[in-house]
């Protein structure tokens, strides 16, 4: 196949694809600031899944956001679901896209590069895919990064296979339309006492149950948060977490506040009103490290080398067993060691090592 692999013609059209997770969008912003910073007069289109588009409102380096539905479709399969699919697939293609840009090496998405109908498809090293058939579908791969990098390193890698010598650069803010933003405001408004110190907000939930750390932990790190380090505690929470918020709130002696309800656009503003994110391998934890506020996280089951916060200002607390690592969502020696073994203490010290570096503690946001 002769394929054209100009990248310097004027107004190429890229697709960029990162359909999903929150975690996995947000780590592939730098990748499109690096494919922006080389190709500044192309078309750039990201294709996502419609609950992770916020996390792309209003960013500068895009000219299209194309909203698919797989998980949908998996679950509705009707004439409806098909005619839907079909005219995705029409969409794509009237495109005339000059590159595709899979940066999620999943079979699914190579398949979504192949019927997009771009010239060029581009994709990760067969090693770095989480499904490797997902190279059946691109014409080109990237090199492959080993252990010890991080997913933003993967997706950087291929971007560069796209041209130009370009630096990354920071990527652009995470922004909210301004109704939203005032929407979440009136929570702080109606609770004037929280912003009278630096708030540490604390994310007890995650994806699945080995990433969690036991509540009556979180509860006693944020009473010692409170009363030694002097920051309010605001308690987040997602989808079907509420309870766990109101149990760590119940069991705390000093004074705490639970967040409100909130979509993702709503999180990045509620978000902008803290000082420190204390979490799991979470949605939120990304979050706050995309927006560049300072985060301790917990980390068992998952590498926070590779998944971590990415950025400086970070701190990780993990205890490293014979079976780190292992990505189970079920425990396959029933004990939660990696989670387990990880004391307040522990925590606690990594959140005075980042007051200390990275927090500003003279006013909250």
């Amino acid at each position: 196949m002769n394929i054209d692999t100009n990248m310097t013609a004027p107004q190429k059209k890229f697709l960029f694809i990162r359909v999903s997770s929150l975690g996995d969008v947000l780590h592939a912003l730098p990748a499109l600031a690096t494919l922006r910073a080389n190709h500044p007069t192309a078309y750039i289109a990201w294709l996502v899944e419609a609950p992770y588009r916020g996390l792309l409102y209003n960013n500068p380096d895009l000219d299209e956001i194309i909203v698919i539905r797989t998980r949908y479709w998996r679950k509705n399969w009707t004439l409806k679901t098909l005619g839907e699919i079909r005219d995705t697939i029409a969409l794509l293609r009237k495109h005339q896209f000059d590159v595709a840009l899979d940066l999620q090496g999943l079979i699914k998405t190579g398949l979504i590069a192949l019927l997009s109908g771009a010239s060029l498809r581009l994709g990760l090293n067969r090693k770095n895919c989480r499904e490797p058939l997902n190279t059946l579908f691109s014409h080109k791969r990237a090199g492959f990064v080993g252990k010890g990098s991080h997913v933003v390193d993967i997706s950087l890698n291929l971007v560069r296979l796209a041209g130009g010598t370009a630096p990354t650069p920071d990527p652009h803010p995470l922004t909210v339309p301004q109704n939203i933003q005032e929407k979440v405001d009136v929570f702080f408004k109606d609770n004037p006492d929280l912003k009278a110190k630096p708030i540490a907000a604390i994310n007890p939930g995650a994806g699945f149950p080995t990433k969690l750390w036991e509540l009556d932990r979180f509860a006693k790190l944020a009473d010692r948060i409170a009363s030694e380090q002097g920051l309010h505690i605001l308690l987040a929470w997602g989808p079907g977490e509420k309870p766990m918020a109101e149990q760590i709130a119940s069991a705390m002696t000093e004074k705490s506040w639970i967040a409100p309800k909130t979509s993702i656009q709503e999180s990045i503003a509620l978000f902008r009103h803290i000082a420190l994110m204390i979490s799991s391998d979470s949605g939120p934890l990304h979050l706050c490290a995309g927006m560049g506020i300072p985060t301790v996280s917990i980390f068992g089951p998952t590498d926070p080398v590779r998944n971590g916060a990415y950025g400086p200002n970070h701190q990780v607390v993990y205890k490293e067993q014979p079976c780190s690592f292992c990505w189970k969502k079920t425990c396959a020696i029933v004990t939660h060691d990696c989670m387990q073994k990880i004391a307040v203490e522990d925590v606690l010290q990594a959140v005075k090592t980042s007051i200390s570096k990275f927090v500003n503690m003279t006013t909250s946001r």
